[in-house]
């Protein structure tokens, strides 16, 4: 069984849009190439040589996106090309490059966790802070083996016509069957789940790890029946858009999609749990220090917010939101009037218990 990620979600959102004509001829193409079906992008083949720096995340849309906002504004300020491989940078992926000596990636789009796994490993090098500007990203942002490039959020998305249209009050209302009658939907990838139960039951985010799980499933277990655990992003969102399930723990680039589709289906960013996606280095990397000038280029604002309404990706640096619409605040996870008793979900927890959490999850759901 694979894990679905984000990145992964989003390419799956994108492939729906060149579905339904929403994407352009050049985003298709792009797609196209993450797919292994043009050479345009070369995904799994790209090398860099002194004058690229490749750049790996997990293609569809995101490969025109991270170009038009990381990519161009780089390669106007530097003369370098930036390549992106829509290959998808898994942590396998990455430790057998390196293991092999065959690294073809300079930095990776992974999640701040990847980025701890990997450190600890040996397999990407510390983010070189005397290029790479701390000041440009948030708080808790900057870890010695990656630096925030987007932030993303679980959602509490709900089905106002089975609320009669009040809005539920966070991780409470959610476990509160009386209150709010009907099934839910929750994710069966460990990550922000354990950390909606336990806010559920009166724990505090600054209490929240390391994580009380047998706390968590003693709160879950009574509800088990009444809780359909999706797999994929796109599963998150059939089951809110037939009627099948009340209210859902799902992405908030869902929850956005959902609510486009019928303002009916929305949600409320109370408790909504905070995850930050990372730049990291391979060791090896084909084009040594430069990456760091890129990297440190790609926090910049403005391309920031580009990747924000390209996908929906939130910024990590604080400038960002004066350069903000209403619009683009009403889906950015950092906009300070959706930040109400929210939890940030902890990379380094994470990069210490996955693996073990995620078994006993999945033991515990499958009962």
């Amino acid at each position: 069984m694979q894990r679905q990620t984000f990145q992964q979600d989003a390419f799956d959102i994108a492939r729906h849009k060149l579905k339904t004509g929403q994407l352009s001829r050049r985003q298709f193409v792009a797609a196209l190439s993450a797919l292994g079906l043009s050479a345009t992008i070369r995904p799994g083949a790209a090398h860099a040589a002194a004058s690229e720096i490749v750049v790996c995340n997990w293609g569809g849309a995101a490969i025109d996106a991270f170009r038009d906002a990381y990519g161009a504004p780089f390669t106007k300020s530097s003369g370098i090309e930036v390549v992106v491989d829509g290959a998808g940078p898994s942590t396998g992926a990455v430790r057998a490059m390196v293991e092999a000596g065959n690294v073809i990636w300079d930095a990776t789009d992974g999640g701040m966790t990847d980025a701890a796994v990997l450190g600890k490993g040996g397999y990407v090098d510390p983010i070189d802070y005397s290029v790479v500007d701390k000041s440009r990203v948030g708080e808790g942002m900057a870890a010695e083996y990656g630096v925030a490039n987007y932030i993303f959020s679980n959602v509490l998305a709900y089905d106002a016509t089975q609320t009669d249209g009040k809005v539920p009050a966070g991780w409470k209302d959610f476990f509160d069957f009386d209150k709010f009658p009907g099934q839910r939907t929750m994710c069966k990838w460990v990550q922000g789940q354990l950390e909606a139960v336990l806010m559920a039951d009166g724990v505090k985010p600054e209490d929240m790890y390391p994580l009380d799980v047998d706390r968590a499933f003693a709160k879950l277990e009574p509800y088990l029946k009444d809780i359909i655990f999706w797999e994929s992003g796109a599963q998150s969102q059939q089951l809110l858009r037939e009627g099948e399930v009340v209210m859902g723990n799902i992405w908030h680039t869902r929850a956005n999609l959902l609510r486009k589709e019928n303002p009916d289906l929305t949600w409320t960013w109370e408790n909504q749990l905070i995850f930050a996606s990372a730049w990291s280095v391979p060791k090896g990397n084909p084009a040594g220090k430069e990456v760091f000038e890129f990297i440190n280029s790609s926090l910049l604002p403005e391309g920031q917010v580009t990747l924000l309404r390209a996908m929906g990706n939130g910024p990590t640096n604080p400038a960002a939101l004066a350069l903000m619409s209403e619009e683009d605040k009403a889906v950015y996870s950092l906009a300070p009037e959706n930040l109400k008793d929210v939890l940030h979900v902890s990379a380094a927890y994470y990069a210490e218990h996955d693996a073990e959490v995620q078994n006993r999850f999945l033991d515990f759901i499958s009962r």
